[in-house]
């Protein structure tokens, strides 16, 4: 009710109401209600089956009508780590392929609402489990150990996982993940120099780049530098992780050619 009322501008109580008025005039409940929330009853359902296609359409039709003039726009909600490192360095070569289509980027770790916020489509780290929205699956990262190869000369090189522990080690500020990595290879971390901490993992990489410790990072927001050689994988030890990159958003928005196209072309990068 409260979406449906930002969504509309107006009350939830103005919706409420005229559920209501609905269902007397037709002298049937579209809604249960109860102290846990409301959900559909079976006319309900029935109504919601018959008039979502055509209201998907009338959606569409309007989306593309007043996109013609100034071309069609996808604005989209990424996480920083993934929108520097993967998402705009090969952004022109979907632009350069679909000029009509105008790309709008907000980078930021919070979870957008995407029934209520301007956004069409975010990119989220996770299980990829969102009540009410479609996700598409992208990319599954594992956690990788990189290094500088300007600090592998000066302090020597790492060839087995307890050899990590004679470097700072960057990482985020919740600390976990490396003491977690070095469970997992049996090490005892007890130690550890912790380096400088990080909120965003653009950061961790661009220390690492600078030679200011050694950084545990999810290789799908390090293949450039693995490219390029500024950064080296120390080890062929990894760590699964459960979480994956999805894209996702309402279901009507993947209906949309211009979301079809960009999400296409997000999948084919993400895989590389």
């Amino acid at each position: 009710m409260q979406a449906a009322a930002q969504e509309l501008n107006v009350t939830p109580g103005a919706i409420s109401q005229r559920i209501k008025d609905i269902e007397e005039q037709n002298g049937r409940r579209l809604f249960d209600r109860s102290r846990k929330g409301i959900t559909l009853t079976e006319a309900g359902r029935s109504l919601w089956e018959d008039i979502s296609a055509p209201f998907l359409s009338i959606e569409n039709a309007y989306h593309d009508h007043f996109a013609r003039g100034s071309g069609t726009g996808i604005r989209i909600c990424a996480a920083p780590g993934f929108a520097y490192s993967v998402l705009v360095p090969r952004l022109g070569d979907f632009t350069d392929s679909h000029p009509d289509i105008r790309i709008t980027i907000e980078t930021s770790d919070r979870l957008a609402d995407l029934r209520s916020d301007p956004i069409d489509l975010a990119i989220r780290h996770g299980l990829g489990e969102y009540p009410g929205l479609t996700t598409k699956w992208l990319a599954s990262p594992e956690l990788i150990v990189v290094a500088s190869p300007e600090l592998l000369e000066k302090h020597g090189g790492i060839t087995t996982p307890a050899d990590c522990l004679n470097y700072a080690l960057l990482g985020t500020s919740c600390t976990i993940d490396w003491k977690m990595w070095f469970r997992a290879q049996g090490v005892d971390d007890s130690s550890a120099r912790t380096g400088t901490l990080f909120e965003d993992d653009y950061l961790i990489i661009k220390a690492a780049k600078q030679g200011q410790g050694i950084g545990l990072i999810n290789d799908v927001l390090v293949k450039d530098e693995l490219e390029d050689g500024s950064l080296i994988k120390v080890l062929d030890a990894t760590w699964p992780m459960k979480f994956a990159y999805y894209a996702v958003g309402l279901p009507a928005v993947f209906e949309r050619p211009a979301i079809r196209n960009f999400t296409k072309w997000l999948e084919q990068i993400s895989a590389e």
